[in-house]
């Protein structure tokens, strides 16, 4: 036993020092920021950013597809999102978004009898830079192209717009200011009825056309309310008919000679195409061309008359 006693006697110490040193020293553990986080007293303010941005994200409605009895389709996580007062959504999509759209893709190619209704929302207090009648509509067809391009069937889908004050505005940033709905695209005498409706608005579209004046060396468009309403027709026809296309033809006053102002025409003619296209029609569905002064629909001995010939027709072709 006695050559045992000296080791158990330094071990024995050892023991004791250990815990005396784990005992003394605690509180200098427990205050030690650098090695200790989990004992930390969280930031409030931070605590508050964090909660705030939570709490507003959360009050983004999911994208959602429901059949007409109510029957859940598609229920998303994201949307396409849309910068206040644009009517082009935001890239990059996500992956989210993407996936919710292939899945509602895949329901409309298996019920290739239902129609997909797209309504764009938009805020009273925004200002409608499109050309359509509101931006809730403009957003509507930005979403119908990016569907398009993903291989919907633009004759399967519309669109409208409708005024809302419930967006979801993020630091200028609109979340997901679209909303979809299914319905029976028409058959028998309906689907009869809206062909005859289609060929009515063509026919209306051609005898009146959207004509959209120009100012010497103006740049610019600025469009009527009725203008609007005829642009939102043609986007219509087109959606409905996708063999169909437009022509925008450009016309000049007489001032000047007929060689320049058949460039001058024929530039007012791409210039009003580069705006439809802006504006989410294709842009190879329209053809430009410039016919100069050969054309007038007034006398160009009045300041008036002139105004009235320095213009661009668009029309069906």
């Amino acid at each position: 036993m006695g050559k045992f006693k000296y080791p158990l006697g330094i071990l024995f110490t050892m023991i004791i020092g250990a815990l005396l040193n784990m005992f003394l020293c605690c509180n200098c553990w427990g205050n030690d920021d650098m090695d200790d986080t989990s004992n930390k007293v969280p930031d409030s303010n931070a605590s508050q950013q964090v909660t705030s941005a939570v709490a507003s994200l959360s009050t983004i409605k999911n994208l959602m597809l429901r059949d007409e009895n109510g029957a859940l389709i598609e229920e998303g996580t994201d949307h396409l999102n849309f910068m206040r007062n644009d009517y082009k959504h935001l890239e990059p999509i996500s992956t989210a978004a993407i996936s919710s759209y292939g899945n509602i893709k895949s329901y409309l190619d298996n019920h290739p009898d239902k129609k997909l209704n797209i309504t764009g929302l938009y805020g009273s207090d925004e200002m409608n830079n499109s050309a359509f009648t509101n931006l809730g509509e403009a957003r509507a067809n930005d979403v119908k192209n990016y569907l398009a391009s993903l291989g919907y069937d633009t004759t399967h889908m519309g669109i409208n717009g409708e005024l809302t004050d419930d967006l979801n505005i993020k630091e200028d940033i609109i979340y997901g200011p679209v909303n979809y709905r299914l319905s029976d695209l028409p058959s028998g005498d309906n689907a009869a009825a809206i062909n005859k409706e289609l060929d009515d608005l063509a026919a209306d579209l051609k005898a009146n056309p959207l004509v959209l004046q120009f100012a010497t060396g103006a740049s610019t468009i600025s469009l009527t309310s009725m203008q609007r309403e005829k642009i939102s027709k043609l986007v219509r026809y087109l959606d409905a008919r996708p063999q169909s296309s437009l022509v925008s033809v450009g016309h000049t006053d007489d001032t000047g000679s007929r060689v320049t102002n058949i460039a001058i025409s024929a530039k007012r003619a791409e210039f009003a195409k580069s705006y439809l296209v802006n504006n989410g029609i294709t842009a190879s569905r329209i053809a430009a061309s410039g016919k100069g002064p050969d054309e007038p629909i007034a006398s160009n001995n009045t300041e008036e008359g002139k105004s009235q010939n320095r213009r661009v027709v668009v029309t069906l072709k």
